[in-house]
């Protein structure tokens, strides 16, 4: 009689798998929406590129970026964390904020974002 090893994985390994797969899975749920919403926060800072911001007021670049963050369903943006330097030769914007999302029970995740835009640049 021959005696044949076994192949493939044991229940509970098959059980361990799951839960990292599904532990990944559910930190991209969570917070890969908070990096799609920081990308067209970029994109709205980059298209400050193709205006004379020199020009414009405060109040008409945070107007700007609004009407983008709009267009682009952006929430949760607090319009008073809008920087604005201005020098003699440049312009300086800046929106750094942070997002907390709830990701287990009491485990939540902070992702903090930086972005500029120089006009000197």
């Amino acid at each position: 009689m021959k005696h044949h090893k076994q192949k493939g994985m044991t229940v509970l390994g098959m059980l361990v798998t799951l839960a990292i797969v599904g532990f990944f899975i559910t930190a991209g749920l969570k917070v890969g929406p908070l990096y799609l919403d920081n990308s067209f926060v970029k994109a709205a800072m980059d298209s400050l590129a193709e205006e004379n911001i020199h020009t414009m007021t405060d109040k008409d670049v945070r107007k700007k970026l609004a009407a983008f963050f709009d267009i682009n369903n952006v929430r949760d943006i607090d319009m008073k964390d809008i920087k604005i330097e201005r020098e003699k030769t440049r312009t300086l914007v800046t929106l750094n904020y942070e997002k907390r999302v709830n990701f287990m029970a009491n485990l939540d995740v902070v992702v903090r974002f930086n972005n500029s835009y120089d006009s000197s640049k």
